[in-house]
């Protein structure tokens, strides 16, 4: 008896410690989210469960092949996935019949995979996501909606097109018509299939996208031995122009891809940093040791040059501002906590809040006093092309107040779901999706949440001169 009575006691003993365990374990978890990511708040309910919830049991009936088992998949993970089912006050108001139009139309067998593709990026649209535009690819390089991309130039201006010279300066030499259809129906296919997230976004989407072959053919438009005839119109005189399509290893072989990620120089008594990619590594830690010994030494002015930068690893740029001395502003963040997003080992820390249900974990923005002790300035330069990451830099110096921005609009809003590290594979047509796991709200509350605003609107091209010449008029730096 006193042998089973001390097995028991050691039995509960075993229970109790492993039980205390698990709830420290638990408590760490909380702790290190909330002392690294500024004192979050978690969710546990999904804003449109019941509708999401609703539609599976009515699809269940359904016969799950072919292009409708991908539309249903599709939908069923990013509902379960994307940051902006748990946001009140941000899904389209059309979105469950726009969903259903999809999932209903999927179901005709005699569609094609660019007509599905087409139909899932006109869903995708409802996500107000400007990171999946370009969701559906067929790998690293590859889109699916592409049919290769026009040999030619034009920029959008008062919603019409207009050719650009070789210098890059719009012409008086208007598209009217691009292959025998006119190009406000080519303009309608950009518009109801991408979504544009400020006016800086939908002259780039517009001028860019409407060059496609895929967008051509679905706006009616004609592609003849691999060739689009346009139309321009140069103050009433017409003339057409044949323009071949060039594929996408035309467009890498043609591309002055730079043979750097990170270059610096000392221009005066500006360090000058040219960054093409936000890729964290070596190359960024060397010239984080660059700044530090030019700063000890008394350099206060510096210009980080984004235009042409897509984005990437935000770190590589916060390592640059730390660099400095500065303490960047903390974005708010809203990250969905999904299963597929944990199942990411980059999220490992999120495993926890998963346990218990936690559907999202909120951060609040937030701007640190005395961010920038050793008073050094920085002028960020943006173009069209200045996107993501690169588009947050920019928010921390406007925002922290360190610096000014220079050159044109970001087409990336500074509030705007991003951090795509979630991929999915629909399993009939093998398209790939990306999916944003995070919204992100810029530091300065007060500040305009749709377009990162330049504090010197000036042409691209113009822009490092300019920021020069700002810079040495600065008296005591």
């Amino acid at each position: 008896m006193k042998k089973n009575s001390v097995s028991k006691r050691k039995t509960l003993k075993v229970i109790l410690i492993s039980i205390l365990a698990f709830f420290v374990l638990i408590a760490l978890a909380v702790f290190i989210l909330w002392f690294l990511n500024g004192k979050p708040s978690f969710g546990f309910s999904d804003v449109l469960g019941t509708r999401a919830a609703a539609y599976s049991d009515t699809a269940s009936s359904l016969e799950r092949e072919g292009f409708a088992a991908d539309a249903l998949y599709l939908v069923e993970t990013l509902e379960s996935s994307h940051p902006i089912f748990v946001i009140d006050g941000w899904l389209a108001e059309d979105y469950v019949d726009i969903r259903d139009e999809f999932l209903d139309y999927s179901r005709n067998n005699s569609i094609t995979r660019l007509d599905f593709a087409f139909a899932a990026a006109r869903y995708i649209t409802t996500l107000r996501d400007g990171h999946m535009n370009t969701a559906l690819i067929e790998d690293t390089h590859n889109l699916v909606i592409f049919g290769g991309r026009l040999d030619i130039r034009w920029l959008l201006q008062n919603n019409r097109l207009f050719l650009v010279d070789e210098n890059g300066d719009i012409t008086n030499k208007q598209i009217t018509h691009i292959g025998n259809v006119s190009t406000t129906q080519v303009l309608a296919v950009v518009n109801r299939y991408y979504y544009m997230e400020n006016e800086a976004d939908r002259i780039h989407r517009l001028s860019h996208i409407s060059r496609f072959g895929d967008v051509i053919e679905k706006a009616g438009g004609e592609i003849i031995n691999n060739t689009v005839q346009i139309m321009i119109d140069e103050d009433g005189v017409l003339s057409v122009m044949d323009v071949r399509l060039l594929s996408m290893d035309d467009l890498i072989s043609r591309s002055s891809q730079s043979d750097y990620i990170i270059r610096h120089e000392m221009i005066g008594d500006v360090f000058f940093i040219d960054l093409r990619t936000f890729v964290d590594g070596e190359h960024i830690t060397e010239t984080a040791k660059a700044i530090e010994r030019v700063v000890a030494n008394g350099t206060r002015k510096f210009v980080v040059d984004l235009r042409g930068n897509s984005g990437g690893n935000s770190s590589a740029g916060r390592r640059l501002l730390e660099a400095m001395g500065i303490k960047v502003p903390q974005y708010g963040a809203t990250r969905r906590i999904s299963d597929l997003m944990v199942a990411n080992p980059f999220f490992w820390i999120f495993r926890v809040p998963r346990l218990f249900g936690v559907s999202y974990v909120h951060f609040e923005p937030v701007i640190t006093a005395n961010n920038n002790p050793n008073n050094v300035f920085v002028s960020v330069l943006t173009d069209s092309g200045t996107y993501s990451s690169a588009t947050m830099m920019g928010v921390w110096v406007q925002d922290g107040g360190f610096g000014n921005v220079i050159g044109t609009p970001s087409p990336n809003s500074p509030n705007a779901f991003g951090d795509t590290g979630i991929r999915i594979t629909l399993p009939y047509s093998g398209i790939t999706v990306a999916i944003s796991t995070t919204q992100f709200l810029r530091p300065d509350v007060n500040a305009d949440p749709i377009t990162l605003n330049p504090d010197i609107m000036t042409d691209p091209a113009d822009a490092l001169d300019v920021a020069l010449d700002f810079l040495h008029s600065l008296n005591g730096m």
